[in-house]
């Protein structure tokens, strides 16, 4: 048993050596505890012989066990490296299934997703590095090394680094969708709030008299501010539209969909322009009227007056008359 080469096949079958083996040392031992040399002379040579003799076991089990431990440490070596490669397979599954999405919401989702995996990719490359440095204990013990070790670690860091890859363009690929639909959304609010100044700024309501005219000139400038405020956001389109990745920004809807939005942007600040001259010249005509009514009103009370006056029939009543008037 000692003088065995069998080290076991995988880990379970090392482990039950080790067990057997730890049995016979124990055996061993209590054999040498047993054993107690005589005084007489005739047995000093056949008790050299049996102290020899344990002392041979005690070095094959020494060396046996080494050899035992040796081998547990191959095979676990050889396990969690398996198990490393299966964890890669499992991922490298998961990212060859996984989509963009199709909107803002489904491509946050699956940013959280990642991130959740970089987190996993994380911890099992710092178990990975464990596992490999007890690769490396293992061939510095052996100048040769145990047949398979260098080339499965060799294999398994391959596809490590080929996951990171992949983990890497699939990050990039959430990134570029990610700013793309946020640009999406941005121009599609944009759009929104344009068609609604539009609404407002076309209205034919240009008051029924000065005091209405003037507040919804008031409202108007204010509107008009708002409209030269979004000049900038209209403008930076183009600038946000040469940021997305080339298979974003060189879509033909996405190019129409930013013409689009310069146009409208243009519609409402030349309607924006018109409505104001148009307020401001329903004003002067509430104006106008204003002041004529004015005028009609002053007739009126004087042509009253004169109606109701008596003309005096003496100079010095004529001339306070005249005064008067």
């Amino acid at each position: 048993l000692l003088v065995s080469k069998d080290l076991g096949k995988h880990l379970l079958e090392v482990e039950d050596l080790l067990q057997k083996h730890g049995l016979l040392e124990a055996d061993i031992s209590a054999q040498t505890e047993r054993y107690q040399p005589c005084d007489p002379q005739i047995i000093c040579n056949r008790v050299n012989h049996v102290r020899t003799c344990l002392e041979e076991l005690e070095e094959l089990a020494a060396k046996r066990r080494k050899e035992l431990e040796d081998s547990r440490r191959l095979w676990t070596f050889f396990q969690e490296m398996e198990e490393a490669e299966a964890w890669i397979r499992d991922k490298e599954k998961i990212l060859a299934a996984k989509g963009c999405g199709r909107d803002l919401s489904s491509v946050v989702a699956l940013t959280a997703k990642h991130k959740a995996m970089l987190g996993e990719l994380g911890n099992r490359r710092a178990l990975l590095h464990q596992t490999m440095r007890k690769g490396e204990k293992i061939l510095a013990r052996k100048a040769s090394g145990p047949a398979g070790v260098q080339e499965k670690m060799r294999e398994v860091c391959l596809r490590w680094k080929k996951l990171e890859e992949v983990t890497g363009l699939h990050q990039q690929r959430l990134e570029d969708a990610l700013n793309f639909f946020q640009f999406s959304a941005e121009t599609d609010d944009l759009v929104a709030w344009l068609q609604d100044a539009y609404r407002i700024v076309s209205s034919d309501d240009f008051g029924h008299d000065d005091y209405s005219s003037r507040a919804l000139l008031r409202k108007h400038r204010a509107v008009v501010d708002e409209v030269e405020k979004h000049r900038g956001a209209v403008a930076g389109l183009r600038r946000q539209l040469a940021l997305l990745a080339p298979g974003h920004r060189q879509g033909v809807d996405v190019q129409i969909r930013v013409v689009e939005v310069e146009q409208l942007y243009a519609e409402v600040a030349e309607v924006a322009v018109l409505r104001t001259q148009w307020l401001q010249d329903a004003l002067a005509v509430y104006r106008m009227f204003s002041e004529v009514h004015a005028c009609e009103v002053w007739l009126d009370e004087k042509e009253q007056w004169l109606e109701k006056m008596d003309v005096p029939e003496e100079l010095d009543e004529v001339e306070v008359v005249q005064h008067r008037w």
